[in-house]
């Protein structure tokens, strides 16, 4: 049961992303403006900061395996659809849905994988060489065939995560009485929903226009691929070989890898020089996730509740970081400053989560 929650991190970890990759793309192809990309990207987190906060409670009343499905049904049904859309507006849409599907199911599967013995380090590092796998996959999808395909195969890599979910153990939940909004536990881990907060406003802000900075640097849909997948593919390397032989992990010490890392993009000429940054930011990525999840685990007995108030974290980044990268655009015309920016945002994460170390040691 342990080695199917990891195959199912590997699969739905990057599943999503294959469409996700290639959505500004595709946006601009249906007539979307580079703002209107940007606020496609807002609201697609918005309906997953919604979805993760309200599914992961749920799932600690009612089971991880049920919630888990839920949201692999409604991702079936609303990537497979998307293929036909025909409109910006139509895209627009479905996005929303997508979001609300994705929201459902990662607390749920965090807290599953933890409840039976799996370490966030393990689990993490799963997802990131799913990330790292499908985003290959889906380069030559959009080379071989169109981007259209992408959210059908989406939607088969969900179908079979599904059955694979139906071999999941029912599980005698303790259920928890928790509040509807559970402010004890927002105020446990407050520095650390902050610190990633921040963190993923600045990460969104690059993902935003990812595939249009490289296209303007002269990569072709494979190069695209090779380049985003250094990222995942360093991050899984750091957590299977680096930092679980390691005591110290430290979600700090990650954010401020990644503040200092964005703003070197701006340095490149040719899409080649975009790989050592990406591998960089993938180490950063790793302990910054990684100790997020394995902080979350060890502080909380909620952890569907918990884990779930992460994501929305994400998700509230991701909603922040599109309408930022927008107005960006807007105001310095080049989406060079978008890393910049980045980085002074990512900073702020580095800052509130040192203040968290320092009242651990001296609470004073």
């Amino acid at each position: 049961h342990l080695r199917i929650g990891f195959i199912l991190q590997f699969i739905i970890s990057g599943a999503p992303l294959m469409a996700d990759l290639f959505i500004p793309q595709f946006a601009e192809t249906l007539g979307a403006t580079r703002f209107e990309i940007g606020i496609l990207g807002t609201a697609f987190a918005l309906s997953m900061f919604i979805s993760s906060a309200f599914f992961g409670r749920i799932s600690d009343k009612l089971g991880r395996k049920k919630i888990i499905s839920l949201g692999f049904i409604s991702a079936i049904l609303f990537y497979t659809v998307s293929f036909f859309s025909a409109s910006f507006p139509n895209l627009f849409a479905l996005r929303i849905f997508q979001g609300i599907s994705i929201g459902i199911y990662p607390g749920a599967l965090a807290a599953y994988v933890n409840e039976n013995s799996g370490t966030m380090d393990d689990y993490t590092a799963w997802g990131a060489l799913g990330i790292a796998f499908f985003l290959g996959l889906s380069s030559v999808i959009a080379t071989l065939v169109n981007i259209r395909w992408l959210f059908v195969s989406v939607g088969m890599l969900y179908l079979f995560s599904l059955f694979l979910a139906s071999k999941l153990k029912e599980e005698n939940i303790k259920s928890f009485d928790i509040p509807l909004f559970p402010k004890a536990i927002i105020k446990k881990n407050i520095n650390l929903y902050l610190a990633i907060f921040f963190t993923f406003s600045g990460i969104t802000v690059t993902w935003t226009y990812w595939i249009l900075f490289l296209n303007e640097l002269g990569a072709t849909p494979l190069m695209v691929g090779c380049i985003t997948i250094m990222n995942p593919l360093s991050e899984f390397l750091m957590l299977k070989f680096v930092a679980h032989r390691i005591k110290w992990r430290s979600t700090g010490f990650g954010i401020l890898i990644l503040s200092l890392a964005f703003p070197l993009f701006v340095l490149a000429k040719h899409p080649w020089q975009i790989m050592p940054l990406q591998a960089l930011t993938g180490i950063g990525w790793a302990f910054m996730y990684a100790g997020g999840l394995n902080e979350i685990m060890e502080k909380n007995e909620e952890t569907g509740t918990a884990t779930g108030i992460l994501h929305s974290a994400v998700s509230l980044g991701s909603i922040t970081g599109p309408f930022i990268a927008s107005l960006i655009i807007l105001i310095f015309k080049s989406l060079k400053y978008e890393f910049i920016f980045a980085g002074l945002i990512i900073f702020i994460g580095f800052i509130i989560i040192s203040k968290e170390k320092r009242q651990k040691i001296n609470p004073s």
